[in-house]
This record gives structure tokens, sequence and C-alpha cells, in this order.
């Protein structure tokens, strides 16, 4: 747009019409209209309107250096068309989809009028060019290596649910349940599901989670993990999702769980390895932790069992989840 001048044929925007006799409307438009007469701005504009790029890519694509193309988001934000997302050590400009007026009627205005230019083609061509490239340098850049690598989509809840779609737990006992945060995500894998827990509140608010979600197969039931008043050979499959260690007894408590089960069972435990973090007194553990042959030793003779130590967590201190396995 040579120049920034433009004659806006069509429809008056209404904003536009109503700003006539408001000088405050009058002096907000005249500075969204000055915003919008530099070129490379209304390039960055059409571009993040296809999608969301950062400076980098946006450097890449105008060809422009990075504190011009920095310097332009920043006005453009400032403005309201913009915002950004932190994504690694960068951030990810977006168009917002709820422009305040005037600047969303003189961004319409514009967009019109500019569409034809032919350094917005070239741009666009340079995006589709550059999207080529960095798949085609993601894909060999993380080969061998991707376990290390963010894709998105590929998270752990995601993998979970997929997983979690391929099992059958039959009638699935879940042992330390707490409040029940993770019975609608066990309930799509379960013929039933019994939650249990010795808290009152915790109970309580399961039966209450129970009855405003509708779900059903579950029921709560108070009982320490010690000694759960249970038909034996009841269920298909025991859970202990991190609730080992809060158990008075956790010897005991594998043992009864395990003459709860039915023939070809499982039990499932995920706890955490031994550790000296002073942090795990906060969330009310009563053992540090356990060692993986000592699991293994408590389980012996009642079927087959495996004991897995898994990577460490990211945040520190780095807790070391354990997980064990009994197939009866």
């Amino acid at each position: 747009m040579p120049g920034g001048v433009f004659f806006y044929q069509g429809h008056t925007p209404a904003c536009i019409a109503a700003s006539t006799y408001n000088d405050t409307a009058v002096n907000q438009l005249s500075d969204c209209l000055r915003l919008l007469a530099d070129d490379n701005r209304l390039r960055i504009l059409h571009l993040l309107e296809h999608e969301p790029l950062t400076v980098a890519e946006l450097q890449d694509i105008l060809q422009l250096s990075q504190s011009s193309v920095s310097s332009h988001l920043g006005k453009l934000k400032r403005a309201g068309f913009l915002y950004d997302v932190a994504e690694g050590s960068a951030h990810r400009y977006r168009l917002r989809e709820d422009i305040g007026e005037p600047a969303r009627a003189c961004w319409l205005a514009v967009r019109q009028l500019s569409g034809s230019n032919p350094a917005i083609a070239d741009d666009r061509r340079r995006l589709a060019e550059l999207r080529s490239a960095t798949r085609a340098s993601w894909v060999e850049r993380v080969a061998g290596h991707l376990h290390r690598e963010y894709a998105p989509g590929r998270t752990w809840e995601a993998l979970g649910h997929a997983f979690l779609a391929a099992l059958d737990l039959g009638d699935c006992l879940d042992v330390g349940a707490g409040d029940g945060a993770m019975m609608e995500l066990l309930l799509g894998s379960c013929r039933s599901l019994t939650c249990v827990d010795p808290a009152a509140a915790m109970v309580a608010a399961g039966k209450r989670r129970i009855a405003e979600g509708k779900l059903q197969g579950a029921e709560f039931i108070q009982a320490s993990a010690e000694d759960m008043q249970l038909a034996p050979q009841r269920f298909d499959s025991v859970l202990f999702l991190q609730s080992l260690q809060y158990i008075a007894d956790p010897q005991a408590a594998l043992a009864r769980a395990l003459e709860l089960l039915r023939p070809k069972g499982r039990l499932i435990c995920l706890t955490l390895s031994s550790h000296d973090y002073p942090e795990a007194e906060r969330y009310g553990h009563r053992h540090p932790g356990f060692q993986r042959q000592q699991l293994l030793d408590w389980v012996q003779g009642r079927g087959q069992a495996r004991c897995l130590t898994l990577a460490p967590e990211a945040k520190p201190p780095r807790f070391t989840p354990l997980l064990l396995t009994v197939t009866c």
C-alpha cells in the first residue's frame, strides 16, 4: 500500500460512522490508521491471520531484522491486534479474535484493500516454503531421540487415555482412591469400579462426584487398605495409584489385595522409589518410598511379579516412580 493512503469503498463500519462527532473515537481511529499505514505491519497481520508465528519465523519470511520485527509486533500488541504465548524460550504471536473497536473496523477495511498486494502473496509463498522445510528438518533432527522431544498432542495425559482405551480392567478395585479423581478415566475401561479410601472426607467427596457426574458402575467404600471387608476373588484388577506410601502397613495391604483377585487377575501398584526427600511429608506420606526388591519380596509366591523403576520426575526433587505388577 504505497504511502499508506486508501479509500474504502463499500459499507462503512458502524464504529467509523459513529465516530464522526466523537473526538476520542476519531483520535483512536486516526491512531489505528497510522499504525496500519506501515506495509510491514500489514504483512505481519496478514501472515498471523493465516497462522501463529514466532519472531524468528517472521524474520525469515519478511526478510527483516529481529529488532524491526519485534518493534512492529510490540506496537501491534499494544494496540490490541495480537497476543503471544510462550513456547519454550520463544513466543508465538497470534492475531486476536476479539479485536476491539475501532481497531477491528480499521483492520477489516485495510485487510480488504491490501489483500491483492503482491508482497502479501510472496509472504504466503515463503511461509509455505518455510513450513515444508521445517517439517523435513524437524523429522531429521529428532530421529534417534524423539522420546525427549515435544510433539503437539503427544502428552502423557493423551497417551494415558489411548492406552486405557485398549485395556479391560473388568471389575476393578482402586485402593486409596482419594476423592475419585481418576474415576471417570478408569470407568471407560471397567465393568465396575469400587473405590476404597480410609478418609471420611475423601469418601464423601467421591460419592458427590458419582452423584453429580451420574456415573454408572462406580461405588465408594470407607475402609483401611489392610482390612477391606470385601468378598475374596471379587475383582479382575486391583490398583494402587500412588497410594501405597500412605498406608500404615503396606505389606498387609498388598496381601489383602491379592486375596481379592480372581485367577488371572492383575495387581498394579504405582508408588515411589525409596528416597530421603522431606518434601513428601507435606503430602502426608507415611513411608519414604520403597525398595524395588522389598516390593517383590512382599508379593513372592503370589503370582508372576515384576517391578520396574521408571524415569524420575522432571521437577526437583525428582521423585522416582516404581511400577509393581502381579498377575495371579
